[in-house]
């Protein structure tokens, strides 16, 4: 599934809209976690379990994050990733992400 982003930088984290295929729109938050979690909409197809976030970046190069996939009952994305990853994330904005 790719999801297209529109990002901002925020006060630590990034933030801002997912939309997938032109159907659906859901807000979105990357920030630095514990534990490297991806939190998705029940409505969403993805599997949850592990798997590879794949990011695009608006200078082409791809940054690819292991990730524990949950799906829950909320209605944003939340990505949670090490410092470094956040780090490389904002220097690098992303503009989609695949979950593989």
């Amino acid at each position: 599934m790719i999801i297209n982003l529109k990002l901002n930088l925020g006060d630590g984290s990034l933030y801002g809209n997912a939309n997938i295929n032109n159907e659906s729109s859901f807000e979105i938050n990357i920030q630095e976690g514990i534990d490297s979690t991806t939190i998705i909409p029940d409505q969403l197809n993805a599997n949850p379990g592990q798997t590879v976030i794949s990011f695009n970046t608006e200078n082409g190069s791809r940054i690819r994050v292991p990730s524990n996939v949950k799906k829950e009952d909320t209605d944003m994305i939340q990505v949670f990733t090490n410092l470094d990853t956040l780090v490389e994330l904002t220097k690098n904005i992303p503009i989609s992400m695949e979950i593989l």
